[in-house]
């Protein structure tokens, strides 16, 4: 991490200044970015979708990793000026396919299928977001969820269905504001 961390110095200056100075970003915390990193590396997925862009501080983080291992990213951001703001910042990066829009209408449209999810959005939007991922999501795909402990009554419906339905494996993380970590079983549909 401290090569990164060196080498990209400047790009995550500017990403720590603008959470610290414009209301409404909601970037994750450093160590979250490092496992997003991590588990990147390990899993090697093909397909990486973010939900919730914000800034693209995250989406920069999920874009290091997937150039590692050859994979792209396409990322979802609903607000215009963060949209806009996060095609500033990752102009330079080109594995990554920004979409602006509600994710509950742009994941139906998706053609390949997903093997890594990382949720970031409106809390209360997740379960909608995990209903309209199921036909997408390949054989154990992974999705992580961020600020489940943080928002967890929002949340509550989201984590019932991970915990309590077969098709899903899932336990929570204490990482800074808590990621559910699930793996998805696509033989166990219904």
């Amino acid at each position: 991490m401290k090569r990164i961390k060196e080498r990209y110095y400047h790009k995550l200056l500017e990403f720590k200044e603008q959470k610290n100075s414009i209301r409404r970003l909601w970037n994750i915390e450093e160590k979250t970015a490092e496992f997003l990193y991590f588990t990147i590396l390990i899993k090697k997925p093909s397909k990486i979708l973010e939900i919730g862009t914000s800034n693209g501080y995250s989406t920069f983080w999920l874009s290091l990793a997937a150039e590692k291992i050859n994979s792209k990213v396409q990322t979802i951001e609903v607000d215009e000026k963060r949209f806009q703001m996060a095609k500033k910042n990752l102009n330079e990066r080109t594995n990554i396919e920004m979409l602006f829009g509600k994710a509950e209408e742009i994941i139906p449209k998706l053609s390949d299928e997903i093997d890594f999810v990382f949720i970031d959005a409106g809390k209360i939007g997740y379960i909608n977001y995990l209903q309209k991922l199921l036909p997408k999501l390949a054989n154990n795909a992974l999705i992580l969820a961020d600020n489940v402990t943080s928002h967890q009554k929002t949340v509550t419906e989201y984590l019932k269905t991970v915990k309590n339905n077969q098709m899903f494996q899932s336990m929570t993380l204490p990482i800074e504001d808590g990621i559910e970590i699930t793996i998805f079983e696509k033989g166990e549909l219904k």
